[in-house]
């Protein structure tokens, strides 16, 4: 016990003798260990008439060679003191004392580079007046947006107004002396925006390796599938996706489409049975329930995508004419294999036979 004892009493004044070795010099060129305030040691008086009594707390502004500047609280004086006629130096050393290796080693142009250690929001030690009759108290939390050296950017979230404040108006290095001996090392700001960049990393991965298994018009596809006789969501089955994608661009009005889409259909109930690589998809020009109409009329029950929503799928508006019908086929790349127009869809459809004959060989 007498052995500890010792040992603590060696400690404490390892840590006293450091806390000595700050002198003025070094207060006067590291502003982050400037105290907020300090007290006057005796009464100043000055030329204006106004006096500031001995044991009054002030605001610490800034330092020169040999004097601080200093302004009262409630900001109406600005004046210099020598260094003896405040206590801002004993001030300085017991806060210094508290510190660790690690706080102490902190200075506004390193922590300007450690954005591990940035809060979200610091709080103001003085009060600015903004252009316009604007006032930001002392107190208030303003938003962090950077770090210099010299001055912080900073934003009053009530008024949406930036502006820069040095860093010791702030308590800036008094909330990273926290985060640096915190069991995480880093501000709570920059773990969740590690989180967040860790997500989007893996949403990334994810949404690369959904379209590396499924091919992008799979994927541009998705929530814009619906049936065409009863207009509901009808997703492709991601279990069974087909290799080749048909699109037919049609209307009810349009009678070359009438007399294509019957060919169509009896070429997909033959077909489907025995190629379920390929999956048909109309692409609408009228709305939903004209589709839905044409579709009981004409027999097939295909999916369809609305045209509202043909521009969200860029592989299949790309290679859209103007024309109808029109008979698009591709893989799930979005690679056109086939597109016939008008008098061409019926050769579209042949080459698609040859496609599907060529796979079964496959």
């Amino acid at each position: 016990m007498k052995i500890a004892c010792l040992l603590l009493a060696a400690s404490l004044a390892e840590t006293a003798v450091a806390a000595e070795d700050l002198n003025w010099s070094d207060l006067a060129r590291r502003p982050e260990l400037w105290p907020a305030q300090c007290s006057v040691k005796e009464t100043m008086k000055f030329q204006s008439g106004a006096t500031v009594p001995a044991g009054q707390k002030v605001t610490v502004v800034g330092f020169k060679a040999n004097e601080v500047e200093l302004s009262t609280t409630d900001g109406r004086l600005d004046f210099a003191a020598e260094p003896d006629e405040t206590d801002v130096l004993a001030v300085a050393r017991e806060a210094y004392a508290k510190l660790t290796p690690k706080q102490r080693d902190l200075t506004y142009t390193t922590l300007a580079q450690r954005k591990e250690l940035w809060p979200d929001k610091v709080a103001l030690s003085r009060t600015f007046n903004m252009n316009g009759g604007a006032t930001v108290r002392q107190g208030e939390q303003v938003l962090l947006r950077e770090v210099k050296p010299d001055r912080l950017l900073v934003v009053a979230e009530k008024l949406k107004i930036s502006f820069n404040v040095v860093p010791q108006a702030t308590d800036l290095m008094a909330q990273a002396h926290q985060f640096v001996e915190s069991e995480a090392g880093a501000s709570p700001r920059y773990l969740a925006e590690q989180q967040a960049a860790e997500r989007q990393r893996e949403q990334a991965q994810q949404a690369a390796e959904k379209l590396r298994v499924q091919g992008r018009v799979v994927t541009e596809l998705e929530g814009k599938l619906l049936s065409s006789v009863t207009g509901k969501p009808e997703p492709l089955d991601t279990n069974a996706l087909p290799r080749y994608l048909v699109f037919l661009r049609g209307s009810s009005g349009c009678s070359i489409t009438r007399g294509f889409t019957p060919k169509l259909v009896k070429y997909y109930q033959e077909m489907k049975p025995k190629h379920p690589e390929f999956e048909i998809i109309y692409l609408t020009t009228e709305p939903m329930p004209d589709t839905e109409s044409f579709a009981k009329e004409m027999g097939f029950s295909w999916r369809a995508v609305e045209y509202e929503a043909t521009g969200a799928v860029p592989s299949v508006s790309k290679p859209i004419d103007g024309k109808l019908p029109q008979l698009i086929v591709m893989d799930r790349s979005g690679k056109v294999l086939a597109n016939g127009i008008q008098s061409t869809a019926p050769a579209a459809l042949k080459q698609l036979d040859t496609l599907l004959n060529v796979a079964s060989k496959d």
